[in-house]
């Protein structure tokens, strides 16, 4: 954020785009806090992002670590964004302090999506009362929230870290 706002002090003139981040909508909260620092900021279903992109000169996300091949576990979604980055020939630019850099040997190698990831309450995704009917029928309607996503090391353009 406050590599934006110095930007901002140089004079540059920049739009933010910011994917709403659902189920939990951190996106939101980003957006907010950008436009109350000032910036400009536009606000996006992340369903929309492949039709975005396009506008879009870089791509500037966060991670949750960077495994030793260089693929990085991040917020789920960002392997759409890195994809519809890499379609529209968008750098995908990743930023993670060194303490995020970690020698992770997956108990799935083939498998990487399904690296640490850890499922959220599926109450995130929908409200139960009105699933309720579904839910007589069995094990028809299964929901499954994911918090990570495995971005593989050919989506990532460049590494930015704090050394």
């Amino acid at each position: 954020m406050e590599f934006l706002c110095a930007a901002k002090e140089k004079k540059r003139s920049f739009r933010v785009f910011v994917a709403e981040g659902a189920p939990r909508y951190q996106g939101h909260a980003l957006a907010k806090e950008l436009v109350a620092r000032g910036l400009q900021a536009t606000l996006i279903t992340d369903s929309a992002v492949f039709a975005m992109i396009s506008r879009v000169n870089l791509v500037i996300v966060g991670a949750h670590a960077v495994m030793a091949n260089g693929g990085v576990i991040a917020p789920v979604g960002l392997n759409m964004v890195a994809l519809a980055a890499q379609r529209h020939a968008v750098p995908f630019v990743v930023l993670a302090g060194t303490h995020k850099s970690q020698v992770l040997c997956p108990l799935y190698p083939h498998n990487p999506e399904v690296l640490l990831n850890e499922l959220k309450s599926p109450s995130e995704l929908l409200d139960f009362g009105e699933f309720s009917d579904c839910m007589d029928f069995g094990s028809l309607l299964h929901v499954v929230n994911p918090a990570f996503d495995y971005v593989p090391p050919k989506l990532v353009s460049l590494f930015i870290t704090d050394s």
